[in-house]
């Protein structure tokens, strides 16, 4: 308990006489004053009780009549309840501050915790974009590596339709050339070998229109602008099954032919690409080509039976680049489709097409052929 100063002790007990003697209002405010400055030196409650206590015992009510007693007793309880004020409002600003301290701390950790929210979300963001920065990067290059590939191919392309054109179309040119001037010069042909001739300029010229008809299909086929996706379909896999001697199935839904004429096209250059890809590096038995409708889309499905390999490994050089891939993912990603590929080693490869159209179209009916 603190020492509380003897001067105002002695004030107290002589507030408090004459209080006892004379119940005046300025007294409880010189009563209030007093534990102000109690306050203020640093005492305590206890302090001023027994302050109090002691200004009482120096009363010495023993010897006031016991109505006066009485009287005494209730005014010494007013003086100590004013001079109490000042502790009381001290301890309700304290309890106050305390209250508000509190809120505030509660209002800091509160918003501690956005911050660190925050603070977390833009660390997430900062790495989606870093992400998508590199995804970007990685598309711009094989994007950039597509066009060098497509120019190569191109070339390639002109140079391979132009040996096959010499060697087919124009060694057939000209052994028709060479049996027309054999007839020409001798005046008189025995019939056999007239026939013969003939026959002979005939397969010459049979083999030549197909050659120049599978040129024509390599570079556009007509039955697709013609006769629809389906059939053109159909025929492109029964030549293919023809070449490489691969077990080609096809389940088209007629719903396709309501396909757009870009989106058609696509859909068939996949499956060239797609097929091309089996005959050369697949090692495949078997391929399965399926159109099927969906609700708002059709999808293409190419699946084979072969060695399969690492979609998402990338290559150490650019210049071994899956050209087929991308060439495929950027024709469909310009018609608003998607294209995925999922592969496994020993588990073959499947290739996935889905291209939006209008809904409403119906059902759709599977036509097989094998």
């Amino acid at each position: 308990m603190s020492r509380h100063p003897t001067k105002l002790s002695a004030q107290y007990a002589v507030r408090l006489r004459d209080f006892l003697a004379e119940e005046h209002e300025r007294l409880l405010v010189q009563a209030y004053e007093l534990g102000r400055k109690l306050l203020g030196r640093g005492l305590g409650l206890l302090d001023l009780a027994r302050i109090h206590q002691q200004a009482l015992a120096s009363c010495r009510f023993s010897s006031w009549p016991t109505g006066e007693k009485e009287r005494a007793h209730n005014a010494a309880e007013s003086f100590l309840m004013a001079a109490l004020a000042p502790f009381e409002a001290a301890h309700r600003g304290f309890r106050e501050a305390n209250l508000r301290l509190q809120q505030l701390n509660e209002a800091l950790q509160h918003r501690n915790a956005e911050l660190a929210a925050m603070t977390h979300e833009l660390e997430e963001s900062e790495q989606h974009y870093r992400e998508l920065f590199g995804q970007a990067r990685l598309m711009q290059d094989d994007l950039r590596h597509l066009s060098n590939q497509i120019l190569h191919v191109q070339e390639e392309e002109r140079g391979r339709l132009s040996r096959e054109l010499h060697d087919e179309v124009g060694q057939a040119l000209a052994l028709m050339d060479l049996n027309l001037a054999i007839l020409k010069k001798k005046r008189s042909v025995e019939r056999a070998l007239l026939q013969e001739k003939i026959a002979d300029t005939q397969h010459l010229l049979a083999t030549t229109r197909e050659t120049v008809h599978r040129f024509a299909r390599e570079l556009r086929p007509a039955m697709l602008d013609e006769l629809g996706l389906l059939p053109a379909l159909r025929a492109y896999l029964k030549a293919f099954a023809d070449r490489t001697g691969l077990q080609v199935s096809f389940v088209g839904a007629t719903e396709a032919e309501k396909l757009s004429p870009d989106q058609k096209t696509v859909l068939y250059r996949v499956a060239q690409e797609g097929l091309t890809n089996v005959a050369k590096h697949a090692h495949a038995h078997r391929v399965n080509v399926w159109l099927r409708a969906r609700r708002d889309s059709i999808q293409m499905e190419i699946k084979d039976d072969g060695r399969g390999f690492l979609v998402n490994r990338r290559p150490a050089s650019p210049a071994i680049k899956r050209l087929g891939l991308l060439g495929m993912r950027e024709r469909v990603r310009l018609i608003h489709g998607q294209c995925s590929v999922n592969s496994c080693r020993g588990k073959g490869t499947t290739i996935v097409v889905e291209v939006p159209v209008k809904a409403g179209n119906g059902s759709a009916k599977p036509l097989c052929e094998k």
